[in-house]
């Protein structure tokens, strides 16, 4: 990092304690902690599009690509404020020049940044680094590509994440087709698989994943609503809590079964 340019020995008054984010390939991010910097930053309103807005730009399209940026977040710079970015290491205290993660406000510069980027693009549509490009044809596929490419020429395309040209793909765990969005079939397994949960935390999990898809899925808070007491109670007495189990493994039964249908 420090031969790109991504980050520099610091002389700061600030310091944050060093986080490091697992990534998918088996990598490791490293950002600070900065929940104390946030806690004291004003907040950027800029809004985070919802993936259910790109449902209308999907319309009578058969053919998709999708692309990822490459250090998206790093490739804004930083200005006056860089001595609060530091980080306390094993080897010193570090600071970052350009946009790092964990700090306030980070996703809304990027998708700030990147909404001027596409301006005036009808053929795609941008969520952060994420991005989909989609088409009636293959012929205005490549013309609806080429534009995209001229306006990222100057940002690096992780192509190794990218598809291009392919009727059917996955877009922020959704699958988009010419049939439109659906749940993404890996993802629904893995709600199908998850085993029945048995602390709190367990049962937060499975929620969490399940109102992931909420909107696919018919009575959905009514089916979850003695799930979701049961989060908001679980501090109650473990005997109050075992009256309930029953009523709970069934309500979960129903939820399972709403993800199937």
């Amino acid at each position: 990092m420090l031969q790109q340019g991504l980050c520099r020995p610091s002389k700061s008054s600030w310091a944050s304690p060093l986080h490091l984010v697992a990534k998918k390939n088996g990598d490791w991010r490293p950002c600070g902690d900065y929940r104390k910097l946030n806690d004291i930053t004003e907040p950027d309103r800029y809004p985070i599009p919802f993936l259910q807005d790109c449902v209308q730009f999907l319309h009578s399209a058969i053919i998709f690509s999708t692309i990822d940026l490459v250090r998206a977040y790093q490739q804004i710079p930083v200005k006056e404020d860089i001595p609060k970015t530091a980080i306390i290491t094993p080897f010193g205290l570090f600071e970052f020049p350009v946009m790092t993660f964990g700090l306030r406000n980070a996703a809304q510069t990027f998708q700030r940044f990147i909404d001027e980027v596409v301006r005036g693009l009808d053929c795609c549509y941008a969520y952060l680094d994420d991005i989909i490009v989609a088409s009636r044809d293959p012929e205005e596929h490549r013309k609806h590509l080429r534009q995209v490419f001229h306006r990222l020429q100057q940002f690096g395309i992780n192509v190794g994440k990218c598809v291009f040209g392919a009727p059917e793909v996955v877009f922020l765990g959704h699958h988009i087709s010419s049939e439109g969005l659906a749940p993404s079939p890996q993802k629904v397994q893995t709600i199908q698989d998850f085993s029945l949960p048995i602390t709190v935390k367990d049962l937060r999990r499975f929620l969490g994943m399940v109102n992931f898809y909420n909107r696919f899925l018919s009575n959905a808070a009514r089916n979850q609503i003695l799930l979701q007491e049961a989060i908001a109670g679980s501090s109650c007495k473990s005997k109050e809590r075992q009256q309930n189990t029953d009523r709970l493994d069934r309500k979960y039964e129903n939820c399972l079964q709403a993800t199937q249908g």
